[in-house]
């Protein structure tokens, strides 16, 4: 079994494939199963990895930024 993976930027033409490789036989297709991880995802693997920064308030976090207000 051989697999291919086609990125395609047009959506007409996914179409046009799609009915293209339906006429063969023994070709099956499936979208991709890959879920996309969302903002909240990411910011939870932060946490859990110790990606964070922690401050005792607000000026201090300025102060470390080197901001001035």
């Amino acid at each position: 079994m051989t697999q291919f993976i086609l990125t395609i930027e047009d959506p007409k033409d996914v179409s046009l494939i799609k009915k293209l490789l339906a006429k063969f036989d023994g070709v099956t297709l499936k979208k991709n199963s890959c879920k996309r991880k969302t903002g909240l995802d990411e910011a939870l693997e932060d946490v859990a990895a110790g990606r964070v920064t922690r401050y005792e308030s607000v000026d201090e976090m300025f102060e470390k930024l080197g901001t001035e207000l």
